[in-house]
């Protein structure tokens, strides 16, 4: 068991074998909605790919009991992801990916491993077109800030660890999978060939703009973020998460750092 309580300030811990998270305490257990092979398909670089049948598990509206009533009043939502290590074919473990409606952005936290969010923005005249590409490559403790109006997929770069990240999000809407899947996957697919790491574009789209790589801001402080610090902790000054209900109060040019 891998103990995640210093990392995600819940007394959580990781059964890395199973890819399951265990809670201790005064934290309630809950089951996790598992995405298979099967559902990710459509999004992935290789379709005929049938292993391993489970791929990530995500764990929805975690809290402490005593914590739940401002949360839900905060029109707020906790969860935390368990993504395996490995490959689907040739392809680096990923998420189905999603959009938001609306302008709602998301707050994520690596607990364990290492994580690469690929941001992307479309045209709003022509889904085909992507006029912004960002990949944010975020280790343990590191904040990833997914700004509004951007679809964002997780991938776990490592062949046998898993990457485990929570997230705060409002709770006013249904993230939106339909679009990568039909443009079966993001801008950008990321392969393992050999010993070199492969970034090819999807095909389905007119245009993509290049990837801007960048490493998270270590310090935010409009939204209270610090490395090492856990977001589950903002609660203690609930109005820092503002923004992900609000978000054109604020500014989000400093979330990360070029380069």
């Amino acid at each position: 068991m891998i103990d995640l309580r210093k990392t995600s300030g819940l007394p959580v811990k990781l059964d890395e074998k199973a890819f399951k998270l265990v809670f201790k305490d005064t934290l309630p257990q809950a089951l996790p909605a598992i995405r298979t092979i099967q559902e990710m398909k459509e999004v992935l670089l290789d379709k005929s790919v049938a292993t391993p049948k489970e791929l990530y598990f995500m764990y929805r509206g975690v809290s402490l009991l005593k914590d739940s009533p401002k949360i839900e009043k905060n029109n707020l939502r906790y969860d935390i992801t368990v993504i395996r290590g490995g490959l689907l074919g040739k392809e680096f473990m990923k998420t189905a990916g999603h959009y938001h409606p609306g302008l709602f952005p998301e707050l994520y936290e690596v607990l364990h491993g290492e994580a690469w969010c690929l941001l992307q923005k479309s045209s709003p005249e022509d889904f085909q077109i992507i006029t912004d590409t960002i990949l944010v490559k975020a280790k343990l403790g590191e904040k990833i800030v997914c700004l509004p109006g951007y679809g964002h997929i997780l991938i776990n770069p490592s062949l046998s660890k898993a990457l485990v990240t929570a997230n705060w999000v409002s709770n006013q809407f249904s993230s939106d999978y339909s679009l990568y899947q039909k443009a079966g996957g993001a801008a950008y697919f990321f392969e393992k060939v050999n010993a070199e790491i492969k970034i090819s574009k999807n095909n389905f789209f007119k245009q993509i703009s290049e990837i801007r790589n960048v490493i998270p801001n270590p310090k935010i402080e409009t939204f209270g973020l610090k490395k090492g610090k856990p977001i589950y902790e903002l609660l203690k000054n609930v109005e820092k998460l503002k923004f992900l209900n609000q978000p054109k109060e604020f500014d989000f040019r400093d979330c990360f750092r070029e380069l």
